[in-house]
């Protein structure tokens, strides 16, 4: 978990360097401290020479420091010079020197020694900081700011692997941090155009190398984030931080992505290419629950490799995955969903020919996409290691109850086939536990079907699926379906009971 205590620091990092203004005065000294506190509050262990000369407060040689997991040594993180500086009207500005250089030495314990140096510099950085002590707003813009790896010390040598750099161009934003029974951390920020670039070879192999390079015309950011103070941040024990008070639900947006990656180890070889036209990354925790939305449109992608007969090239118009799930055990219901879309995929003729060489599969865009959406019951904090072990022992007797399910989306698209429903169930659990049956639950579910015998026919057309298996298949079809409005349709209603029964078109089947 110290990853995860080095990902939130290393983040509040750049929110402080990449916000309404409060009627009140802040110093330089009640900054730094805020920045200071902040780091403590998630678990380092701050060190810095301070020098106050005049206005200006300058912080050299700042060191945070943290212990890896089970004690098995630790990383620390040391930046250069940081001022602030009071501006004389009770607002203070935060200066850095470009570059900074940043240095990360990891200790594990009976292991080398690994020290990764880096510099972090910036064009037309500005920070302004203001407020009061206990709410403090950060306004900052950049005209560029840029990372960029130095080295990597291992083994007692510098191992010679490539160039890491990442860029960000036009940044604005605010930072606001409140201090109360928690810390509050709300951020906003835009930028202009991303570009990375990793290009790393094997300091054993020159044959072997990966190179990565992409970027975005513009990105935003969005989130909150909630810390609770004075101990009561431990990424060791994330089930009590939750319950603690910490929590986070933050927002990344993009437009104009793109990647090209070539690699080579030796015995395989990759190329590829993509480029999204915009997508969405958001991700939340609290006691309340675990979230993610992800989401793309208009993904392009092509791939050559040494083991494919040739280029492989598609595209899909979305991918999204979304994901809601408790995480703390109540006696209340709770909300639950999934949810995955791949939306109109299409792909290359070189593909389609290869298993449809005549062309008599319908080449028109395929998609799947399921939403799912529900109450439930958790009986156990699924981040705490004692509890999780009584569920893996079989001493929680039912970890979790399903109280409602619904069926928000369904769709099956390909082949001039299509599949779509929608629906729900009531379910009372322990009934359903108790009888191992349907008993206890109760509810319908719509489902239409569209081209299936066309697409069967052409299968067999094919030679892809003897005819006896197509004529099962319609067999089940017909105790299942009933012809629908147009031609070659079928739909379907079931229909669940509360004693068990299921009926399909009223026609009970169980």
């Amino acid at each position: 978990m110290s990853n995860f205590r080095m990902l939130c620091g290393t983040t509040a990092m750049i929110g402080f360097t990449s916000g309404s203004v409060a009627l009140a005065d802040v110093t330089s000294d009640q900054v730094w401290n805020d920045w200071k506190n902040y780091f403590e509050t998630l678990g380092y262990e701050v060190t810095a020479t301070e020098v106050q000369a005049g206005d200006t407060l300058s912080v050299r040689d700042m060191r945070m420091t943290m212990p890896l997991p089970e004690d098995e040594g630790t990383v620390a993180i040391t930046l250069g010079q940081i001022g602030f500086v009071d501006r004389g009207d009770g607002t203070v500005s935060v200066e850095l020197p470009s570059p900074v250089p940043v240095v990360v030495d990891v200790e594990p314990d009976g292991e080398d020694p690994v020290k990764v140096s880096l510099d972090y510099s910036s064009s037309g950085f500005e920070m302004v900081a203001a407020g009061a002590p206990d709410e403090i707003t950060y306004t900052y813009s950049a005209d560029e700011l840029r990372a960029r790896l130095n080295e990597i010390i291992a083994e007692g040598e510098v191992k010679e692997i490539g160039t890491a750099e990442l860029t960000i161009g036009d940044v604005r934003g605010s930072s606001v941090t409140r201090i109360g029974d928690v810390r509050e951390l709300a951020q906003v920020m835009s930028t202009g155009a991303v570009a990375y670039m990793f290009d790393f070879v094997n300091p054993d192999d020159s044959d072997e190398f990966l190179n990565l390079t992409g970027g975005m015309d513009r990105m935003n950011f969005d989130g909150t984030a909630t810390y609770p103070i004075e101990g009561g941040f431990d990424s060791e024990d994330v089930n009590a931080m939750l319950q603690a008070g910490f929590g986070f639900d933050g927002e990344f947006s993009y437009q104009g992505g793109r990647m090209d990656l070539e690699f080579d180890d030796g015995s395989d070889q990759l190329k590829a290419q993509t480029s999204t036209g915009s997508g969405v990354f958001a991700v939340g925790m609290s006691p309340s629950g675990l979230k993610y939305d992800i989401m793309s449109r208009g993904l392009t992608a092509a791939f050559e490799a040494a083991d494919l007969p040739s280029p492989v090239d598609f595209a899909f118009d979305e991918i999204a995955l979304k994901l809601l799930m408790p995480l703390q055990k109540s006696d209340e219901v709770q909300d639950f969903a999934m949810g995955l879309t791949l939306g109109d995929f299409t792909m290359s003729d070189t593909i389609w020919d290869m298993v449809d060489p005549e062309g008599e599969l319908p080449r028109d865009p395929a998609t799947i996409a399921l939403d799912l959406s529900g109450r439930g019951k958790l009986a156990f904090d699924l981040f705490d290691p004692e509890e999780m072990e009584a569920v893996e022992r079989g001493e929680i007797e039912m970890p979790g109850e399903i109280e409602r399910l619904d069926l928000n989306q369904l769709e099956v698209t390909a082949g001039g086939a299509s599949l779509t429903g929608e629906g729900g169930i009531d379910v009372d659990f322990p009934t359903v536990m108790t009888t191992q049956g349907m008993q206890g639950t109760e509810g319908t579910i719509q489902l239409r079907l569209t081209g299936a015998n066309g697409l069967m026919d052409t299968l067999v057309g094919m030679g892809l699926v003897p005819e006896e298996q197509v004529m099962g298949a319609r067999m089940m079809l017909s105790m299942f379906a009933v012809p629908g409005e147009g031609e070659d349709v079928l739909t379907s209603t079931i229909e669940v009971e509360n004693d068990g029964q299921v009926l399909a078109n009223g026609q009970r089947v169980k």
